[in-house]
């Protein structure tokens, strides 16, 4: 920038050095002018003047032979030199100049013949003469009058006013080029070190923020919270309902998470979704607090023009020197409890705590497992028999996901799904239990038993991404399974995410001619209104409402109101974790459907399953032929 302004002033001075110098040449050009006109006009009276004296005697001839000499080596001069031009750029002194030379040429013999005796020729030659010292005479006159010369000072008092002008226009230029050059600077300091979309300091000034910040701390003996925060699901905003409504979640969340944080720190943006919140505390204890205000202000509802949207986030925190001494450390232990929190089923703030770096690692080595079982179809499944309350018999059977790693021993089924969704395994992993269960199913009918239903829990990262139905599609062409054989299973919290997004999805499954059933029905946040739009075929009761409704009337009531509600809705009834005869009698009272519990039947292996099926064909034959 330095350098720009230094040239442009450069330049500046140059043109005005130049104009100067162009005056300069100006005033000696009209000096020029005067000089040589009177120089001419003086060398012809000089010539005039021998003539004179040569005939009075006074001079010979050879003093006029010098005189013409001269007089004819100015014209010359004045003809062809370059430094008279001017001169000639005079009016009428050229053709005078021309004439005056020719003239010369023919007096040439006449005055190197001349004596003093010959005043007759003397005289003629002189006549002659007198013309063009008139014209010299009226040449050098008008170079000096006054209002030649008032003209000649007006250009000149003209160019230095255009250069007086020129230079006052140039420094004004370039004292606006420094103002833009400076503008411009600060305005590229400002994307250098900002967001685009939200404004907030990005990554590279985050960084600078949290050096000082903590500096601060040191100073004053304070401490410092870091809240990292992640929307959940924000891809799926994005694929759902495209970039400009998630550019505008993200500038109303950070315009949210600012007025939130008020005076207490500094709002950042470190790419995508992801926000980080330096927080200045008088005392560690109000960390948790603001990390709950924040979450707050973000899950409030967004207006957009076809409806309201409520985004999700997590939310860890650490502290500064209490748990971290660094900026990495810091924002690694931050980045940690934001793990925890996305993957907690009871709240979406976290404050790190020691240990839970160890638990990360077992996660991450758990995601390496995963995948190499997944690759090698070392996962199993074991299916759990759904049963018709009303005649006993088995009508579908739900396919429970196990896996018993040599590294890591036994892994439960919900600790497999964390760890698939967050190190973007759930689609395979989904695919695999969807193509295992369907397989299975299929080998099951070529044994006989065909009206057998397959249930199978379906991820909410592969629900909502929109794929759902062509991979259901291209699993059911590959086992070569009836459509009507699938039951996918979804909670609550999947298919309500975005209603609109979720009918599209489940209508495009019922059009397949799949079964959808709503999971764990009372956990989560469904609402009639959710109920009667979205194309469901089953509702299965959440075990916690069946384990109470013996011995607790207002859960009784709830599963009555229940059953009631789907059965209005044209929907069957399946109670979950059914453990006695006394719930299950209860539930057939109540008109519920189907149930599945360890009182009718454990999960059980494929192998275990087959048994169990050929053991109930056996006993429902054995009963036919009784009867």
């Amino acid at each position: 920038m330095t350098a720009i302004v230094v040239l442009f002033s450069a330049s500046s001075l140059y043109s005005y050095y130049r104009d100067f110098e162009v005056v300069r040449y100006v005033s000696s050009t009209v000096k020029a002018v005067g000089w040589s006109s009177s120089e001419l006009e003086m060398e012809v009276v000089k010539f005039d003047q021998a003539l004179t004296a040569l005939a009075a005697g006074l001079e010979d001839n050879e003093y006029l032979e010098l005189r013409f000499e001269v007089l004819w080596s100015r014209v010359n001069s004045l003809l062809a030199g370059k430094e008279n031009r001017p001169l000639r750029e005079q009016p009428g002194v050229l053709p005078l100049l021309g004439s005056l030379s020719e003239q010369l040429r023919l007096w040439e013999d006449d005055v190197y013949g001349l004596s003093g005796g010959d005043v007759a020729a003397i005289v003629a030659l002189r006549e002659e003469l007198t013309h063009f010292h008139q014209l010299a005479r009226e040449i050098n006159v008008d170079n000096f009058s006054g209002d030649n010369i008032w003209r000649q000072l007006d250009v000149l008092q003209d160019t230095r006013l255009r250069s007086s002008l020129s230079l006052a226009g140039l420094l004004l230029s370039g004292a606006l080029m420094l103002l833009l050059l400076v503008r411009e600077n600060r305005r590229n300091r400002q994307l250098a070190y900002h967001d685009i979309l939200t404004g907030l300091p990005n990554r590279m000034h985050f960084y600078q923020l949290i050096d000082q910040a903590m500096q601060w701390a040191d100073r004053h003996d304070r401490s410092l919270a870091v809240h990292m925060v992640d929307l959940d699901g924000f891809k799926a905003i994005n694929d759902s309902l495209g970039h400009k409504v998630g550019d505008k979640v993200l500038k109303i969340v950070a315009e949210r998470l600012q007025t939130a944080l008020g005076e207490q720190g500094q709002v950042a943006r470190l790419g995508g979704d992801e926000f980080v919140i330096i927080q200045r505390l008088p005392s560690s204890e109000e960390a948790s607090p603001m990390a709950t205000v924040l979450w707050q202000a973000i899950v409030r509802d967004v207006e957009l023009t076809d409806g309201c949207l409520s985004p999700q986030a997590s939310i860890g925190t650490s502290l500064y020197p209490a748990q971290a001494s660094s900026v990495t450390e810091l924002l690694s232990h931050a980045d940690t409890a934001m793990y925890y929190a996305k993957h907690s089923r009871s709240h979406a703030t976290q404050l790190y705590e020691s240990g839970m770096d160890e638990r990360r690692l077992r996660r991450q080595k758990l995601a390496v497992a995963l995948q190499t079982a997944i690759e090698q179809d070392t996962l199993t499944l074991h299916y759990q028999p759904i049963y018709s309350l009303a005649t006993g018999k088995i009508e579908s059977i739900e396919a429970l996901l196990r896996w018993q790693s040599v590294e890591h021993g036994t892994v439960y089924p919900l600790e497999i799904i964390a760890v698939a969704e967050q190190h973007g395994l759930a689609h395979r992993l989904n695919e695999w239990v969807l193509h295992t269960a369907c397989s299975q199913l299929h080998f099951w009918h070529q044994r006989g038993y065909k009206p057998l239903k397959v249930n199978v829990n379906i991820s909410p990262s592969i629900f909502m991404d929109g794929e759902l139905a062509n991979t259901v599609r291209r699993v059911l062409q590959q086992t070569q399974l009836s459509a009507a054989a699938l039951v996918l299973e979804i909670t609550e919290d999947t298919s309500l995410w975005d209603t609109a997004g979720s009918a599209e999805t489940l209508e495009q499954l019922r059009a397949l001619g799949i079964e959808i059933a709503l999971d764990d029905f009372g956990t989560g946040y469904s609402s009639f209104s959710h109920l009667r739009q979205l194309p469901l075929n089953k509702l299965k009761i959440d075990k916690s409402f069946v384990a109470d409704m013996v011995t607790d009337v207002r859960a009784l009531n709830l599963v009555k109101t229940i059953i009631s509600l789907a059965h209005s809705l044209d929907m069957r009834v399946v109670a979950e974790g059914i453990e006695d005869a006394a719930q299950q009698d209860k539930l057939a009272q109540l008109g519920c459907d189907l149930g599945q519990g360890y009182w009718l039947a454990r999960p059980m292996s494929a192998t275990a399953m087959s048994e169990e099926l050929m053991a109930k064909a056996a006993r429902h034959l054995s009963v036919a032929k009784a009867q």
